[in-house]
Parts: structure tokens; sequence; C-alpha cells
């Protein structure tokens, strides 16, 4: 055995010390925001067509069109625990709202059952749908920096 300590390459070394940790990493705080951002601007479009039917559905649209890019905004400021989790809410509580009015019929809007292709609510699905899995890789991580923290 020679007395040479065989290292990684350097590249290997040095890619962590550049990489910041997930919850931080501008790009998915970005990420996440920009999606916070189309779905407020999404729900704004979508309000027009939401004035003749049920008010408690235009509030929820006026809501998410203002609530999901000021989240979007905190995320970006102060990217804490609580900011992600809001983030995930704001989100999941959309997307429940759309599979809901598109399963059964609400009081106020029996006319959206079964319009699950309606081109707007596609592409906020999918919007929601990566910032949720964002949200949830993140707290993921703190949660898994948590536990593999040396006490």
């Amino acid at each position: 055995m020679s007395g040479r300590l065989m290292l990684p390459p350097f590249s290997e070394l040095t890619a962590d010390l550049h990489r910041p940790a997930l919850p931080v990493d501008p790009a998915v705080r970005a990420s996440a925001a920009i999606g916070l951002m189309a779905v407020g601007v999404i729900h704004v479009l979508e309000i027009q067509g939401q004035l003749s039917g049920a008010a408690w559905l235009t509030a929820g649209f006026v809501l998410l069109g203002v609530i999901a890019p000021i989240v979007g905004l905190w995320l970006l400021a102060h990217p804490s625990p609580a900011a992600w989790q809001v983030s995930a809410l704001v989100c999941l509580s959309a997307f429940a709202g759309y599979v809901l009015t598109r399963s059964v019929p609400v009081p106020g809007d029996t006319g959206d059952v079964g319009n699950w292709l309606e081109p707007l609510g596609v592409v906020a699905l999918m919007t929601e749908g990566i910032v949720t899995i964002l949200a949830v890789l993140v707290l993921a991580s703190i949660r898994g920096s948590r536990v593999n923290r040396p006490e």
C-alpha cells in the first residue's frame, strides 16, 4: 500500500461548495415564485367569466389572484419553511377547487362538471402541481437536514 491519499476529482470536491441548499436555492425559489404569480394571473384572467356565477366562487378567484403572487414574493424575499408551506397550501387549494367544480355540481356553478380540459384550467393545474412538488421537495430537504443534524 502506498502512502498516497486518494481524493476524488477536484470538480466533485467543489461542486457542493457552489450549490446552494435546496431551501434557499435561487433557481428553485424563482421557479416557485413565477409559478405562484402565474397562478394568480390565470385566476385574475378567469374572474370575468365568474362574475355571473356564484359570489363565493368569484371571491375565491379574486383571493387566488391576490394571494398567490404575494406568497411568491414572500418566497423570494424570505424563503422560510412557512413560506414554502403556504405556497403548497395555496396551490393545493386551487387544485382541489378545480377538481371539486369539475367533479360535482357546486352551488352557483353547475356548468363546469366534466369540463376537465378547459385550457387555462389545465395550465393552472400543471403550474400548481409544479409549485406543490417543489414545496414538498424543499420541505422534505429541510426536515431531512434537521433529522441528520448531529446533536
